[in-house]
């Protein structure tokens, strides 16, 4: 039987370290996965999911509990990624235009040969990359970790409206996507 976290977070704070070995065994696939969904980068992802469990770590005195441990790391996780994008962003120079006059027609004939071997699964995995980070969260956090809007809310700090608001209009954005991509698919045929 495991420690629940509760029990973990109180042995954690009377001086026990190694406890916290116990959370980041227990979250750091889930955290893990929700910064990668965010920055698209694996070692990136490696990077900021280690700096989640580090400002978890400094920060567990400050945690409240009005909230289970897992919104609490996730709002964390959510929070470091899009942190990290931003900073990334304002670093970036702008060589993303000069890349794309460089595609060969060849490469956009192997695109084009993927495209009509990709299922539905692939499809849908396009989608999403073409979401904002903070959209693939939103997507992310109520279909694939399967939580609730009010989880949704604390971890993203948006309202419950604007939650629900914002889900409405990703799955519509997700399925014109989608037929944009099976439409693409038919002109490479």
């Amino acid at each position: 039987m495991t420690e629940t976290d509760d029990k973990v977070i109180e042995e954690i704070l009377a001086g026990n370290r190694d406890a916290f070995a116990i959370l980041v065994d227990k979250y750091k696939d889930k955290v893990f996965s929700l910064v990668l969904g965010i920055v698209k980068d694996y070692e990136l992802a490696q990077e900021v999911a280690q700096d989640v469990f580090i400002k978890a770590y400094s920060s567990l005195k400050k945690f409240r509990r009005d909230s289970s441990f897992s919104t609490w790391i996730y709002r964390i996780s959510y929070n470091t990624a899009i942190s990290e994008i931003r900073k990334r962003k304002a670093k970036r120079v702008s060589f993303d235009e000069n890349i794309s006059s460089k595609i060969s027609s060849e490469e956009i004939e192997d695109n084009a040969e993927n495209w009509r071997k990709d299922g539905k699964q692939k499809k849908l995995s396009r989608a999403l990359s073409q979401l904002l980070p903070d959209e693939r969260v939103i997507i992310s956090l109520y279909y694939f970790e399967e939580k609730a809007i009010s989880e949704i809310c604390e971890i993203t700090g948006l309202g419950q409206s604007n939650v629900k608001v914002k889900l409405h209009r990703l799955r519509k954005k997700l399925k014109a996507l989608i037929t944009e991509i099976s439409k693409s698919e038919l002109a490479f045929l």
